[in-house]
């Protein structure tokens, strides 16, 4: 019996070490506050498509970066200014130029000269204007790096991510060389947004090549210029708003209005004022 007693005894005192080795120094103490586990952070982001006449300039917020797209034309860059002033941006962590035309970078010396740009991206053509010999000279002079793209490229930034698409053609006529156009995605969230620059036919049928899919809200190509292909293209976007750069005296073309009437698609227009798009857990949010 006394042999039994003994075996018992043995094994109490091997399970006692091993829970006080197993509970040891790294174990909480009873009644300590556990460590709360960590939110999820729900992105946001703030796109402001500014009313300067038939030219484009769009500043995106994602937070704790500031993008721009296009700098419009260089009459253009007293509005733009005041703009910048007014929200206290005084750094673009990068200016995207979507092409060449002079109501996309007209603007884009001066930007350079007086804003803290990080980086410029712009499409793997090139051009030989004044407006963009200009720019390129004040980015050589001030060290801030232009990355001409020939490949897709993304930035994550604050939860937000941007992706910018490349032209996938090697050559396009001259005659219609806004199909060269970067087209800026920004997914933010459950929420998606596309700015197309001046993309004609050729171009934004690269979208449907490539089923890109719906977006909340698309910036029209080209001022809101009817494109041929506008019911296929739209048709994949589903776009519930639409975005149209343009002015009174050079307004979106009525054809294109009557599309998206017929779509369904809510319609803003920069002849009415800027468009200010704000996006967060709630949705999106546009008021002009």
């Amino acid at each position: 019996m006394k042999k039994y007693y003994g075996i018992i005894l043995l094994v109490f005192i091997m399970l006692f070490c091993l829970c006080f080795f197993a509970c040891g120094e790294d174990a909480p103490p009873v009644g300590a506050p556990q460590e709360a586990p960590k939110e999820e952070i729900i992105p946001t982001a703030c796109a402001d498509i500014l009313k300067i006449g038939k030219a484009d300039c769009i500043v995106i917020n994602t937070g704790s970066h500031v993008l721009m797209i296009d700098t419009g034309e260089s009459e253009n860059l007293p509005r733009i200014h005041a703009y910048m002033q007014e929200k206290g941006y005084e750094r673009i962590d990068a200016l995207i130029i979507t092409h060449y035309d002079k109501d996309h970078i007209g603007g884009a010396e001066e930007i350079l000269e007086r804003y803290d740009v990080k980086a410029v991206f712009e499409s793997s053509f090139t051009e030989s204007s004044a407006e963009y010999v200009q720019y390129h000279e004040v980015a050589g002079e001030k060290g801030i790096e232009i990355k001409k793209l020939s490949e897709n490229a993304r930035l994550e930034l604050d939860g937000n991510v941007i992706d910018i698409l490349v032209p996938q053609m090697k050559k396009y006529s001259t005659e219609k060389d806004n199909n060269i156009s970067l087209i800026v995605s920004v997914k933010c969230g459950e929420n998606k947004l596309l700015f197309c620059g001046d993309a004609l036919e050729l171009r934004m049928a690269e979208l449907v090549y490539d089923k890109v899919g719906h977006y909340d809200l698309v910036k029209l190509p080209h001022h809101g210029s009817y494109l041929e292909n506008y019911p296929m293209v739209l048709e994949e976007l589903t776009p519930t708003y639409c975005a149209i750069t343009c002015s009174g005296k050079n307004p979106a073309d009525d054809k294109t209005l009557s599309l998206l009437q017929d779509m369904g698609a809510e319609v803003y227009q920069t002849s009415n004022g800027i468009i200010s798009v704000s996006v967060g857990a709630g949705g999106i949010d546009i008021n002009q």
